[in-house]
C-alpha cells in the first residue's frame, strides 16, 4: 500500500523567482506578490507552551543549614518571654491596689499632717519634692509648715512587677486652686510600695 503525499495547505509562498505566488492547495496560480507582503501569509498557529512544573528544590528558600540555628533560638526566645511573663503573673502584674493603697496612705498621711506615716510610703527623694526644691534635708516641720490637703480622684493606674504608675485629678484645698493631672510613679522596695516620683504642672 503506497503512503499518501502530504498536502501543502493553500497560502502565499516564495516561488524561488524572488517574490511571493498563490498556491491554491493543488497548484501554483497566476497570483504573485511582493515578498515584503510576506507577513499577510496566514501563518499556522501554534499551541503555547506550559511552563516546566517547579521541582522541590526550587520551592525552597531558606537552607536547611540556616534552619539549623534559627529554629533553637526561636525556642529559646520563647522560653525566656514565657518566663518573664510567670515572673510578672507571680507578682501580680495586674493588681493596682498596692499602688492605690499607697496614694491613699499619702493623701490621708497629708491631711492628718502625719510625718511618721508620710515617710513609710515614700521616697526620700518624693519627700524633699514636697517641701522645698532648694531645701538639701528633708524635715517633718518643714513639711506641717508647706502642706496644702488636696481633693484627689483616681483617674487610672497600672502595674508592672514591682513598679507601677497612677494617674490623679487633683485640687489643692487651702488657698483653692483649678484642678490638675498628677503623674505617679510607685515603687516597691525592701518589700514595702513607695511613691518616688511625681509630674505635674502645679506648685506645692
Amino acid at each position: 500500500m503506497d503512503t499518501p503525499t502530504p498536502i501543502t495547505p493553500a497560502g502565499w509562498y516564495d516561488d524561488g523567482h524572488g517574490q511571493l505566488r498563490w498556491w491554491d492547495g493543488s497548484r501554483w496560480t497566476e497570483h504573485t506578490a511582493p515578498l515584503a507582503r510576506q507577513q499577510a501569509q496566514p501563518q499556522r498557529a501554534i499551541a503555547p507552551q506550559r511552563p516546566a512544573a517547579r521541582t522541590a528544590p526550587d520551592l525552597v528558600s531558606v537552607p536547611r543549614s540556616k534552619l539549623v540555628w534559627i529554629l533553637p533560638l526561636v525556642m529559646l526566645l520563647a522560653a525566656l518571654i514565657g518566663g518573664l511573663l510567670g515572673a510578672l503573673a507571680a507578682e501580680g502584674i495586674s493588681d493596682t491596689d498596692p499602688v492605690e493603697e499607697t496614694y491613699a496612705a499619702f493623701l490621708r498621711a497629708e491631711r492628718t499632717g502625719d510625718c511618721a506615716a508620710l515617710e513609710r510610703v515614700t521616697t526620700p527623694g518624693f519627700r524633699e519634692d514636697l517641701v522645698d526644691d532648694y531645701a538639701e534635708v528633708f524635715t517633718c516641720e518643714q513639711w506641717q509648715a508647706r502642706t496644702n490637703p488636696r481633693r484627689s480622684e483616681i483617674a487610672w493606674a497600672m502595674r508592672l512587677g514591682p513598679f507601677g504608675i497612677l494617674v490623679a485629678n487633683e485640687q489643692f484645698t487651702n488657698p483653692p486652686s483649678p484642678r490638675t493631672s498628677a503623674t505617679y510613679y510607685v515603687e516597691k522596695r525592701d518589700g514595702r510600695w513607695q511613691l518616688d516620683d511625681r509630674d505635674a504642672n502645679d506648685d506645692y
